[in-house]
């Protein structure tokens, strides 16, 4: 799996929303953005595209389900920060432009701008291992998926 985003990566747990970093969507990681466009963490077939703008959702040919969320509380700025790349259905290669951000925006609402992936269907996941420290490039290896 890839880095959705350049910047910073750290563990779901210290995202700031209590929902993600309490794992109740699933496991995953964020990252700290530092570029303003955001690319497909994983291949497969786009699922979910959020009405604001603010999440994709992926699912991969072997059925796990990917998550890449923007922001904390972004679904509330209505989409306005966010110009969407993908639709429904479309396929994805790892490392695709997804969306692209403007993060001032985000900051002016007072926003964390975390870049949150998640995988939705633990079930389906033997082995998660996320092997990237500090900083990462957008559409480089942080980890494995199994």
């Amino acid at each position: 799996m890839l880095a959705p985003v350049d910047g910073s990566i750290k563990a779901i747990e210290d995202v700031p929303d209590d929902t993600f970093a309490a794992k109740i969507l699933g496991d995953g990681f964020a990252v700290v953005p530092a570029s303003a466009t955001i690319v497909a963490p994983v291949s497969g077939k786009v699922t979910t595209v959020a009405n604001a703008r603010h999440a994709v959702g992926i699912t991969t040919d072997s059925g796990v389900e990917v998550l890449v969320h923007v922001g904390v509380d972004t679904v509330q700025l209505g989409g306005a920060p966010f110009a969407v790349h993908v639709e429904t259905g479309q396929a994805v290669k790892a490392g695709d432009p997804i969306i692209d951000v403007d993060w001032a925006a985000i900051k002016a609402a007072g926003k964390p701008t975390d870049v949150i992936v998640v995988f939705t269907n633990p079930s389906l996941i033997n082995d998660l291992s996320i092997t990237a420290h500090g900083a990462v490039a957008a559409g480089t290896p942080v980890g494995t998926l199994a």
